[in-house]
């Protein structure tokens, strides 16, 4: 119970503080933009071969072409979503997206295919990924680990779920049905990103986390105006937003060491994440588990990812970002080998439980490291940049399909995803504190 005893200053406690939904519009978002252009495979994979004849590199090629155009047109969102406002792109973004998907699926020819799934990449940069992570970090501080944990967990959810119903509505009324309905639902996420994103709480007359800061009596410092970022400065007074964040323009932040090992880094552990789960149903039904099967594991590898996404941002609040950066390279390294012990339910489980978990765990410490080192108002300059290394993901698509096609196992793939985990983890842990 709220009574005058336990109120805490400068919080309405009577209220949801309107960060939080923000937060829950980023995570539909996020289940939305990556499940259409990533997790859906594994539900169209298999029907599209057998209906197109089409391989599974054929396919997996797709994502792997779009990843690089969907990355570059991050890079200009990065650019202009503090002008226009996240929930601007995030409308046109699903509405491009909608239409997009309907018409890959209905694609005859592999470069209509290709097309249209870039075209797909572009439209769920727009609302998903760089923006949606702009919109939720524009609205937390000291509470940015949970709150990007529980947008970024979207994407795993979205594992989890859309291709099991995806593969239900295929079964039932066809590709071109279930193409239909999906991407209505991905159109739908536009009007209601319109209505419910605001770009900073300042505008509304909000601080970051919902918390008020403290003023220190003392000070003579007016109170801030509406629409004013104010941040604390050490000696408890108050400075217009910018004067006590160090400023990151190129030529200083390619210079920074932070910059190319976090960079390269996430692009290793993006590549075996991508290219684990990309194919994950067809892996399982492989191995001997029917259809139905395999996705129920695929969707229980991708919902522990959720879980991750989580409670790995949780974790993030309390720790070192660096120290469980690494630990999350390193665990996602050992979840893989489990899944070389053929016939073991337990090396099974295992994989399921340690590998999903700590693959959600990449997604989610990967804004939050980006935002602790160089800065809330920086952000979506810096993560521009730096997403430009995970244009290397796109490896991991062709990795696991070449691994398939040449070798009839994913074998070869998993032990060089498990060596990317490794060096990644080298990677992060050699990166300093602070950023030069």
């Amino acid at each position: 119970m709220i009574t005058a005893a336990n109120r805490k200053p400068g919080i309405d406690n009577k209220k949801i503080f309107y960060g939080w939904y923000i937060v829950l519009m980023a995570f539909i978002a996020n289940f939305m933009s990556v499940g259409t252009g990533f997790y859906l495979m594994n539900a169209f994979m298999e029907p599209l071969c057998e209906a197109r004849n089409w391989t599974r590199t054929d396919i997996s090629l797709a994502p792997g072409y779009a990843t690089f155009f969907g990355l570059l047109a991050q890079m200009v969102y990065g650019t202009i979503v503090n002008r226009v406002g996240a929930r601007v792109l995030m409308l046109l973004g699903s509405m491009i997206s909608g239409i997009a998907f309907f018409l890959l699926i209905r694609s005859e020819t592999l470069w209509q295919f290709y097309a249209c799934f870039i075209v797909l990449f572009i439209g769920n940069a727009a609302y998903g990924g760089i923006v949606a992570s702009t919109a939720v970090n524009n609205w937390f501080i000291a509470k940015r680990g949970i709150a990007m944990g529980l947008a970024t967990s979207g994407v795993s959810f979205s594992g989890a779920v859309l291709p099991l119903v995806a593969m239900v509505l295929i079964l039932r009324v066809g590709m071109g049905t279930a193409a239909l309905s999906i991407s209505l639902l991905v159109i739908l996420v536009g009007p209601a990103a319109w209505i419910i994103v605001k770009n900073w709480p300042e505008d509304q007359g909000l601080k970051p986390d919902g918390i008020e800061p403290h003023i220190d009596p003392k000070t003579t410092e007016p109170p801030p105006k509406k629409g004013l970022a104010i941040t604390p400065s050490p000696g408890g007074a108050f400075i217009p937003p910018g004067q006590n964040l160090a400023p990151w323009p190129i030529n200083r932040l390619i210079r920074n060491s932070a910059f190319w090992k976090l960079g390269a880094a996430y692009a290793l552990l993006t590549a075996g994440a991508v290219g684990v789960m990309s194919q994950l149903k067809p892996r399982f039904a492989d191995i001997g588990f029917s259809d139905l099967t395999a996705m129920w594991l695929m969707a229980a590898t991708a919902f522990a990812g959720a879980l991750g996404k989580f409670v790995w941002g949780i974790v993030c609040d309390y720790f070192d970002i660096r120290r469980v950066a690494c630990v999350v390279s390193v665990l996602n390294a050992l979840g893989l080998a489990f899944a070389f012990i053929q016939g073991s339910v337990m090396a099974l489980i295992l994989f399921i439980v340690i590998f999903g978990f700590t693959m959600g765990g990449i997604m989610s410490t990967y804004p939050i490291i980006i935002a602790d080192f160089f800065g809330r108002k920086a952000f979506p300059f810096v993560i521009r940049f730096t997403s430009l290394f995970l244009v290397l993901q796109m490896i991991g698509f062709l990795i696991a399909g070449q691994s398939f096609d040449r070798t009839g196992s994913y074998g070869f793939a998993y032990a060089l995803f498990f060596i990317f985990d490794l060096a990644a983890a080298g990677l992060i842990w050699s990166v300093r504190k602070s950023p030069e």
